[in-house]
């Protein structure tokens, strides 16, 4: 009896161990681009970002999509394993496609609205160099450490988003600036030319004269004086709202669907 009870305790023990795996598991290389170690130190980094910041990550690797784009791949993962944190179910998910040398980032839920099309391509030019060179650990490494920045970077910005300077934000006034000058230098490019061309015509008309009489007036100069008197001044100070567009957090998401579900991101070959 009591060896039967030791029995069915470990089989339970062992059903537990599995399952706990199995709910762990947010890496799937299935192309093999991992050791047991990289996976080991990208799990607890997973594992940490969904502990602090309520954000689902994972990381599929794979030879073959089953016919399916990357993003669609990594989007049917997802609802078919229930991912994601909250009501939302809020999440991310890094694909690496080896038969079709494309990665793709997908995003659900609340991370549709942290990574936007500016974050991911801010991600992407990050990670894509280490991946066309074979170091994928290092890119997946650079990938979660910047899901990690841009999760806090959002709180930030939810906690005073009328005073935060969000990377987007900046880079929007940046380029602004770039423009208006630009758009300086053309005017006054414009308006130089334009003054040249006139001062030129005007003095197609001008002929020499060798008799100093010819620019002589022939009724004299007359001086006429003009006097203004100064009497008072009175300004008039009207206040402009300064908007400097700073305060957004990161522009618009390009977005599809797949099993009924809506999500973001974005990605490219390598």
């Amino acid at each position: 009896m009591k060896r039967r009870m030791l029995l069915f305790l470990t089989c339970i023990c062992t059903l537990l161990c599995c399952a706990t795996a199995l709910a762990a598991q947010h890496v799937v290389d299935d192309a093999g681009l991992f050791t047991t170690d990289e996976i080991t130190q990208l799990e607890n980094s997973i594992s940490h970002i969904g502990d602090t910041w309520d954000m689902d990550t994972l990381i599929l690797t794979t030879n073959d999509t089953d016919g399916l784009p990357a993003r669609e791949y990594g989007a049917q993962y997802f609802l078919d394993g229930n991912f994601g944190y909250g009501s939302t179910q809020d999440g991310i998910v890094f694909v690496i496609d080896m038969g079709n040398r494309d990665a793709q980032m997908v995003t659900h839920g609340k991370a549709i609205d942290i990574f936007t099309d500016f974050y991911i391509d801010v991600i992407w030019d990050e990670v894509s160099p280490y991946l066309s060179d074979g170091e994928y650990y290092e890119a997946m490494t650079l990938f979660l450490q910047d899901v990690a920045h841009y999760c806090t970077e959002y709180q930030k910005y939810l906690a005073n988003p009328d005073s935060y300077v969000s990377e987007y934000g900046a880079e929007q006034s940046k380029n602004t600036r770039h423009i208006f000058m630009l758009a300086a230098l053309v005017a006054s490019l414009l308006i130089a030319g334009i003054s040249v061309f006139l001062m030129r015509a005007s003095h197609n008309n001008v002929k020499p004269f060798t008799d100093g009489q010819a620019y002589l007036k022939h009724n004299g100069v007359h001086m006429h004086i003009n006097q203004d008197t100064f009497v008072s001044t009175h300004t008039t100070r009207t206040e402009i709202p300064k908007n400097d567009g700073n305060n957004d957090w990161g522009g618009s998401s390009s977005t599809f669907s797949s099993g009924g579900s809506r999500f973001g991101g974005g990605g490219g070959k390598f």
